[in-house]
């Protein structure tokens, strides 16, 4: 039996490619001598326009604020574990079935896999340290002072990478390989908000967030070619 629902090779090896090319783009981008003072001045009005604009509605920063409170990590992995298993209870036969499990189950490991490596090399190995723009810029509103509420995260000293984007991206890309287009697009659009939420409250420069995700696609585009994956995307095998 042909398996429909394997991505075409061309679409991995695009995706390898883009994602190897455009981080190695950001990377120089960064650390050439004349294009990091532009790079620098786009972090810092990214954040100036987004954290700025906190100061014209307490509505506005009710909604930010909850987006970056800390339990919204575990609410975060709680709804995708529920779209990405209304996706294959969505499955229109017990073959497509098969194969939404095992994909997911696959990603899933190597979501865990991914961002262990990511964590393990940049904070431990690499020991990077980078402040939040929200400690590093002024003027500057701090969601936690504005609502009184601790437990708001607004400042890091370990902003880079974007742990957070690199969760949100993978997982939204991943979806969007598995899941019916509804499901599908949801995620992408739960994932970009979350990810801007960071950006409003300070908590991560622009660089942070698009260099994780990048790297996120990255990790994807090697996920994909595991020959494992082929056997995930056939329903030949029982599970």
């Amino acid at each position: 039996m042909k398996p429909t629902f394997y991505p075409k090779l061309i679409f991995q090896n695009r995706l390898l490619i883009w994602s190897h090319g455009a981080l190695l783009s950001a990377l120089l981008l960064w650390f050439l001598p004349f294009s990091h003072p532009f790079c620098k001045k786009f972090d810092n009005a990214i954040f100036y326009a987004l954290n700025g604009s906190l100061g014209e509605s307490v509505a506005w920063q009710y909604f930010w604020g909850m987006l970056n409170h800390r339990r919204e990590v575990m609410l975060n992995l709680i709804l995708a574990a529920v779209l990405n298993i209304g996706s294959i209870i969505m499955a229109a036969d017990r073959q497509q079935r098969k194969i939404r499990i095992k994909q997911t189950v696959y990603f899933w490991i190597f979501f865990e896999i991914g961002f262990m490596l990511q964590d393990g090399l940049f904070n431990h190995w690499l020991h990077v340290t980078r402040d939040s723009p929200s400690l590093v810029l002024q003027p500057v509103l701090k969601l936690s002072t504005l609502l009184n509420n601790s437990n708001i995260k607004d400042t890091s000293t370990h902003s880079f990478p974007g742990g957070h984007a690199f969760a949100l991206v993978y997982w939204a890309s991943f979806t969007r390989l598995c899941a019916p287009k509804k499901i599908a697009t949801l995620g992408i659009s739960i994932s970009l908000i979350l990810c801007l939420a960071r950006l409003f409250s300070g908590a991560h420069w622009f660089s942070d967030v698009l260099f994780s995700s990048l790297l996120a696609l990255v990790w994807l585009g090697w996920t994909l070619q595991a020959p494992i994956y082929r056997w995930c995307c056939t329903s030949h095998h029982p599970l």
